[in-house]
């Protein structure tokens, strides 16, 4: 077993205040993956985390993965490469194209009654993983925890207006918005637990981190302001 799936199911093993995955996803469930573009563009660490989640007995069938059209191109096969080769074929990787209606449903409505468009993989689902890079601090196209949800894989409209916030005169205010909505739709997901990834200024992976959302947000806070 390699060092990267040994700090992934090392931290599967002990999430953080959630319980073990076995209790929160169960064979039949249809299981949405979300993972940000650090996170596609490390085979390794992808596959590492899927084969975690289809560990405790899922159909891979019922696992999807979502990537970018660009990103799965450059690194579909490299992921599947390090899949188990027992369900290395089997494993759903879906394109999402915020252009596209029929890639897209409706989650429900926001504050201000407009639409909340998600990828239809992430709606239909009975459980959600995101899995993510963590971040200091909101900024640079990065809009807190479970931004790679929403809007990495809403609807073209919603990622053209988080694109241009950071371009606004109130951009500070803006932002806090932004961040407030991306929290409203992960809670409509009901997501509850998260795989955050620390890693240093060389993009060296530090750290996987797995369990409640809350409180890993606390901790991977107190840990990269620590470093600052």
């Amino acid at each position: 077993m390699s060092d990267m799936r040994k700090m992934i199911t090392a931290a599967f093993g002990k999430p953080v205040n959630f319980p073990h995955i076995s209790q929160v996803v169960y064979p039949g469930d249809r299981v949405g993956v979300a993972a940000d573009a650090f996170v596609v563009s490390r085979p390794n660490l992808l596959a590492g985390i899927v084969a975690e989640i289809v560990s405790v007995g899922l159909d891979a069938n019922d696992v999807t993965v979502l990537m970018l059209e660009q990103e799965q191109k450059m690194h579909e096969q490299g992921f599947r490469d390090a899949l188990p080769k027992e369900y290395r074929k089997t494993i759903r990787v879906v394109t999402h194209n915020p252009n596209d209606p029929q890639c897209l449903a409706m989650l429900g409505v926001a504050k201000d009654d407009s639409p909340i468009m998600l990828n239809r993989v992430l709606v239909d689902a009975d459980v959600v993983i995101p899995v993510e890079r963590c971040e200091a601090a909101p900024g640079m196209g990065y809009f807190g925890m479970q931004s790679v949800i929403y809007p990495r894989f809403a609807d073209a409209e919603t990622q053209k207006r988080f694109l241009f916030s950071e371009a606004k005169r109130n951009h500070e205010k803006l932002l806090a918005t932004l961040v407030a909505e991306v929290g409203e739709v992960a809670y409509c997901l009901g997501i509850t637990m998260t795989v955050q990834i620390l890693a240093d200024y060389q993009d060296v992976i530090q750290q996987v981190i797995v369990g409640d959302a809350k409180e890993i947000a606390a901790l991977t806070h107190r840990l990269l302001h620590a470093r600052l």
